[in-house]
């Protein structure tokens, strides 16, 4: 059952169950704009959808760029000696740890403190640039010339598309690189205490990507 049943079922039907009546949505920061955002298009299509279910109290929560899509650097670090990737490299963006997310969700339904139709952005700990992230990096492994360089979109493209990403899809994340770029991908909230999360960029260096990073060294 797809949300778009669910959307017109619970819709028609209303809440019966108390139980039933609260959802925390992940969706992105973005989900505001609703198209032209690549894969966050999607996720402003589902905010609308939740949004119209009768009596359903939904947070959706706008989380920031996850902090473990730079994982996909390391085969690249490994082999090129360079982090490379569509975005800006001065452009900051905010990045947060996915276990902070599931922290901020797993008690906010514990809680059940929301009501109606709620949105919270999630900003991360700091916004960073690509290449401040990358000098991150390169002190968490031990690699202090580890760089950072921007590849133009079409070479990124058919990159996604040798990992395995169909032509259609590669090229919706590229328009949610150019997106963020352009800056049409932005937070709408001022960042705050209640929006910031404690991980920072160096924490999850230490505990997430230098061991993935290492343990790759290892067995390859």
């Amino acid at each position: 059952m797809n949300l778009d049943t669910v959307s017109i079922r619970q819709g028609q039907a209303g809440c019966p169950f108390r139980s039933l009546c609260y959802a925390v949505h992940l969706s992105s920061y973005g989900a505001h704009v609703p198209e032209g955002t690549g894969p966050v298009t999607g996720l402003h299509s589902s905010e609308e959808k939740l949004n119209a279910i009768n009596d359903l109290n939904v947070l959706h929560l706008r989380a920031a760029y996850f902090m473990e899509n730079n994982l996909t650097a390391i085969d690249m670090i490994h082999g090129m000696g360079l982090f490379g990737h569509a975005l800006l490299p001065d452009l900051k963006l905010p990045m947060i740890a996915t276990r902070d997310v599931g922290d901020y969700a797993g008690q906010r339904l514990l809680d059940l403190d929301f009501s109606g139709k709620q949105t919270r952005e999630l900003l991360g700990e700091r916004d960073l640039s690509m290449a401040e992230a990358t000098a991150v990096i390169a002190r968490g492994i031990g690699k202090p010339d580890l760089r950072y360089e921007q590849f133009p979109y079409d070479q990124v493209q058919q990159a996604l598309t040798q990992m395995g990403f169909s032509p259609r899809k590669a090229a919706v994340y590229i328009e949610m690189f150019q997106a963020i770029n352009a800056g049409v991908l932005t937070p709408q909230e001022p960042r705050s205490p209640q929006n910031s999360t404690p991980t920072s960029f160096e924490e999850f260096v230490q505990d997430v990507f230098a061991a993935a990073y290492h343990g790759k060294a290892t067995t390859a």
